[in-house]
């Protein structure tokens, strides 16, 4: 069985398209700020905010299950590239993921983030999901 070939990182930059919009499903608001895009593939800057719960007492790290339509023959890879955040009575992220292959420049693309998945690390010290936040939030991209 051949060994697939790795996933090219975005480097060289074509441009930035400005999204800035918000979508908010189950009272999370989820902010699409920019789509770099380079020459290997994209990458989606979002900002997260959710009010914490009054009696919630985890920092869980949230997870972005993206998908991107229209479809193309090979199959896309979106992975996390960095994310930071936090916050006391609203949980605030900032997260990047990139998208390879990139989208195709016809014509608007769809990015859909259909739920979140909130990880941390348990008394074992196994990392696992301490709860799920469905949407779908929606951003079409016109380039």
């Amino acid at each position: 069985m051949p060994v697939p070939s790795p996933t090219p990182q975005p480097r060289e930059l074509i441009d930035v398209i400005g999204v800035s919009a918000t979508k908010t499903a189950n009272g999370i608001a989820l902010t699409l700020l920019s789509v770099e895009r380079y020459a290997e593939g994209h990458v989606a800057l979002f900002r997260l905010l959710r009010t914490r719960g009054r009696f919630e007492r985890e920092f869980p790290s949230p997870h972005l299950e993206i998908a991107v339509t229209p479809e193309r023959t090979e199959r896309y890879r979106v992975w996390v590239m960095a994310g930071s955040g936090g916050g006391t009575r609203e949980i605030e992220h900032r997260l990047s993921y990139a998208i390879c292959p990139a989208p195709p420049d016809a014509g608007p693309w769809v990015l859909e983030v259909r739920r979140i998945t909130w990880d941390r690390y348990d008394n074992n010290g196994d990392y696992k999901v301490a709860w799920v936040d469905t949407g779908p939030w929606r951003f079409t991209i016109t380039s």
